[in-house]
């Protein structure tokens, strides 16, 4: 019987994560539209980006928020470090170049979403937002939004941006230190972040904080992806129950300081990074679903537009008369989700109309 050899092995776990990882991100962006339908009906939060609220509140909208806050975003910035350290491995490139291309990637779509889509829009239908309060014109919004104080939801670009260009100038140095030295370094950044940051309210500089470390941890996943790969395979159900467990109890003994949450945050990006490394033996059989299969390929998209629509769509159901808060949250989603789709496929459309000459990616 012939026995597969370790180019076969490893061809097989590298194929393995690159599913693993579309699950995690494809996931992630899905949770991150769900909970944003829920916003209004949470607790009001006077100091927090929301800026909007029903009348009625509901405990499952809490609920879906907290969990939320915990794995959705640190999940999408682990895959995200995971996937950058391994285009570093594969594609040897100066620091300038590649933070070039990120800034074509993240910093051109952030300018244009801003200029055409969400200045426009919340003008016109004057939607509150963070630095963007109810009865602001249209030249004040756009000097808030220009000027990096009103970002919204595309604070995730900026931030990606920055926490991608810090390890992309760090990384050549690794190999002298050994591999934990940028991790290190970032921890070092983000404490640092944390306590004076907030007198860089521009561009999304002062929440680098958290995304630097599960970004770093991304970092870290992929350098020794080889041994965690096989670890993961041995014991998968042990160790994330344990991961499962220890998330709950660092979740219940508090999130409020940074350290602790930045922890509690990790351990629910590793939750979520071993759940979908389960699930990427059946990919390709989610893949075999259109629906599944339409939003993987346009997940990013689908973030970068929905926000607005949140808004939209709550205030067509209130106008309507609907008030329960569970009906509500889902006809909001799936009201979002199908006005999204065809932004999305709209936009589809005119990309190929410009022959790749720009696109709203990620990668």
């Amino acid at each position: 019987m012939l026995q597969p050899n370790a180019h076969d092995e490893q061809t097989t776990r590298e194929s393995m994560f690159a599913s693993h990882l579309a699950l995690l991100k494809t996931f992630c962006l899905l949770g991150v539209i769900l909970v944003h339908a829920m916003l209004p009906f949470t607790k009001p939060d006077p100091n927090g980006f929301w800026k909007f609220y029903a009348v009625r509140q509901s405990g499952v909208a809490d609920f879906f928020n907290f969990w939320g806050g915990l794995i959705l975003i640190p999940s999408f910035m682990l895959a995200s470090g995971y996937l950058a350290a391994l285009s570093a491995e594969r594609k040897r490139r100066s620091a300038p170049a590649y933070i070039a291309g990120r800034a074509r990637r993240l910093l051109v779509p952030w300018f244009l979403l801003m200029v055409f889509w969400m200045v426009p829009l919340y003008t016109l239908f004057d939607i509150p937002a963070y630095h963007r309060p109810e009865g602001y014109t249209l030249a004040q919004t756009y000097r808030a939004g220009l000027e990096g104080l009103f970002v919204d939801h595309l604070w995730f670009l900026l931030v990606l941006f920055w926490v991608d260009a810090f390890f992309a100038v760090l990384r050549p140095v690794a190999g002298r230190f050994g591999g934990l030295f940028v991790p290190a370094l970032a921890l070092v950044a983000a404490l640092l972040v944390n306590e004076y940051g907030r007198v860089l309210t521009w561009y999304g500089v002062w929440e680098t904080s958290g995304p630097l470390i599960w970004f770093g941890l991304g970092g870290i996943l992929c350098r020794y992806r080889d041994g965690i790969g096989k670890t993961l395979a041995r014991r998968p159900g042990t160790l994330f129950g344990l991961n499962a467990v220890l998330l709950v109890v660092a979740a219940l003994f508090g999130t409020q300081t940074a350290p602790v949450n930045w922890l509690t945050c990790c351990l629910g990006a590793l939750a979520a990074f071993q759940g979908c490394l389960y699930l990427a033996r059946r990919h390709s059989r989610l893949r075999g679903f259109w629906l599944y299969r339409y939003f993987e390929d346009n997940a990013f998209r689908f973030y970068l537009f929905h926000v607005p629509g949140v808004y939209l769509t709550y205030r067509m159901l209130a106008a309507a008369g609907l008030s329960s808060p569970l009906p509500f949250m889902l006809l909001s989603f799936a009201g979002n989700f199908c006005l999204t789709a065809c932004l999305v496929t709209a936009f589809n459309t005119l990309e190929k109309r410009l022959a790749g000459r720009f696109s709203l990616d990620a990668r």
